[in-house]
């Protein structure tokens, strides 16, 4: 939208669900709450929430929901990308997380096929890693195995459609992970 990002998001059973809370990052690394929005409690129907994200001022916001029980126990989502650009032929649309242990896992959308090259760069610019991958007109799931990168921080560049997408990560210990439980429903 114009005046904001607008979040979307539905839960087709809702079990202890006190409410969630948006978190907002522009580096992908560094999430901030940015809002909440009370959930239903108890409810075994499909629920759809909204949170209009006006302070956005980005190209690129990364956006993490935490859901919160009555007991402030709490889980959290995948990271989703909204970027703002204009005309994207090559995107990345969701990341499974930007803190890793081991594996990485990105959706990225392309509106042609093409062979698409990514590179694992340390943030001082030293490459780490190469490769190809095919893309298919549509939604792209891939993987990447980063369970062999030394802890720290690290720069994904995804080239593909006469465009670049770049994403930065951290690879952590095992014990570092946040918590994350998710279900993906698929129509």
């Amino acid at each position: 939208m114009e005046v904001g990002n607008m979040l979307s998001w539905s839960t087709y059973k809702e079990v202890d669900n006190k409410f969630f809370v948006i978190l907002k990052s522009v580096d992908g690394i560094n999430f901030k709450k940015t809002g909440d929005v009370e959930g239903a409690g108890n409810s075994n129907s499909i629920r759809t929430y909204r949170f209009l994200d006006l302070a956005i001022g980005e190209q690129k916001t990364y956006y993490r929901i935490l859901h919160y029980a009555t007991d402030n126990s709490f889980t959290e989502s995948e990271t989703f990308i909204i970027d703002r650009a204009t005309v994207n032929n090559l995107m990345i649309t969701s990341i499974s997380s930007t803190v890793t242990d081991r594996k990485l896992s990105l959706t990225v959308k392309s509106v042609v096929e093409t062979d698409a090259t990514f590179e694992f760069r340390k943030m001082n610019g030293e490459v780490l890693s190469r490769g190809k991958k095919k893309l298919t007109k549509g939604l792209n799931a891939l993987s990447f195995d980063c369970s062999k990168l030394p802890n720290g921080r690290y720069e994904i560049i995804l080239k593909g459609n006469n465009e670049e997408e770049k994403i930065s990560i951290r690879k952590v210990k095992t014990s570092e992970m946040p918590k994350l439980e998710y279900e993906v429903i698929k129509k």
